[in-house]
């Protein structure tokens, strides 16, 4: 019998690499580093990234991709015993990318505004996503363009202090989704809702007039910050999520 999905509460401490089959693990850090270390992360990276990080114009920018790449490789070396700067990566045909050894691994990265996240797991999919709320949005216009019908009318009925906040958590729900289906943009955004549960940090989503899709995935908000919204998504009902910032 499955067990129900949790948000453990004891959280990630170490990156030992120990990944049980019934884990999520969730690391996160911000994207900044003393200007002399970024030099020696730039180091880690393929020569492809490399290149990428060479035609940012801005220095800030430049740097986040930096560590960013470098915070994936770093990380995923753990878990897999590899060195950060020998880890292969392909694209699947929708774009998701994936290690090309040990792909029992999975993962999915996401970044905003200085922040990055990443989720790990073994022999499941898994898409997560983060944003920094930022006020100069039109969450009433995207909600419209992009949200369900029953999501608009949810973010609609806020009050006013809450509606932006509403409108990232919102956001970063359905991107989780999205992101850990593999299936892209090929996922019509209005297709489906998630729903927060009252009380609990877990998530559910209905996709309309698919059952079995919306029970095929368990789904959490994260607390990363009192200005931050990211959510969770992970194929499965058997398993626990464990968070951690990376040093």
């Amino acid at each position: 019998m499955a067990v129900r999905s949790e948000l453990e509460t004891r959280p990630l401490g170490e990156l030992d690499g120990v990944l049980p089959p019934n884990e999520v693990h969730v690391w996160h850090t911000e994207l900044v580093i003393p200007k002399n270390g970024v030099a020696a992360l730039l180091e880690l990276l393929a020569p492809d990234e490399r290149d990428r990080a060479s035609r940012f114009k801005l220095e800030s920018p430049r740097n986040e991709f930096i560590i960013t790449r470098a915070f994936l490789r770093l990380t995923l070396s753990r878990y897999v015993n590899i060195e950060a700067r020998e880890l292969q990566f392909r694209t699947t045909a929708n774009g998701k990318p994936e290690l090309t050894k040990d792909s029992s691994v999975q993962f999915n990265l996401s970044h905003s505004a200085a922040i990055a996240v990443l989720a790990i797991t073994r022999d499941r999919r898994v898409g997560v996503d983060v944003e920094r709320i930022r006020e100069n949005v039109d969450a009433i216009d995207l909600a419209d363009r992009f949200f369900s019908p029953q999501e608009f009318e949810w973010l609609r009925s806020r009050p006013a202090p809450e509606l932006i906040p509403s409108f990232f958590s919102c956001w970063t729900r359905k991107e989780a989704y999205v992101k850990a289906s593999g299936e892209g943009l090929s996922i019509p955004l209005a297709g489906f809702r998630v729903m927060s549960l009252p009380g609990s940090p877990r998530l559910r989503l209905e996709v309309y007039n698919n059952p079995e899709e919306s029970r095929r995935w368990s789904m959490w908000q994260l607390e990363l910050g009192p200005d931050l919204r990211g959510a969770l998504a992970v194929e499965g009902e058997d398993c626990r999520v464990r968070l951690g910032r990376w040093p």
